[in-house]
């Protein structure tokens, strides 16, 4: 990943049961109505603990032609609150994907 002050964190509190906030996140439909996300976008569950977390790495084709696409993790965490509602956090991690060995940046030896 690349280093944290790349993350961006969102807290809130909602007036929903964390049941309700969790069918919004995890069934396809209204996780597509609820964050509206790119029509091209890649998007799949990584990790998922019900009514508690569920992380989906988050793909998008990069700008221009010869663009790397960028890749993200979008953690969403919920739990009950008191008065009935939900605490809810989202945490949105862009990816940093490794560079190859031999991708000659910067020159260091030339092979013989």
């Amino acid at each position: 990943m690349k280093d944290d002050a790349d993350t961006l964190v969102f807290e809130t509190t909602l007036d929903a049961p964390p049941e309700k906030v969790w069918r919004a996140l995890s069934i396809p439909e209204y996780l597509e109505r609820w964050l509206q996300p790119p029509a091209d976008a890649e998007i799949s569950v990584v990790a998922a603990d019900e009514n508690k977390s569920l992380t989906y790495r988050w793909r998008e084709p990069g700008e221009g032609a010869a663009a790397e696409p960028e890749e993200s993790l979008v953690t969403f965490e919920i739990s009950p609150r008191e008065d009935g509602g939900t605490w809810f956090r989202l945490t949105h991690a862009p990816m940093a994907l490794p560079q190859p060995a031999n991708s000659n940046e910067p020159v260091m030896m030339l092979a013989a």
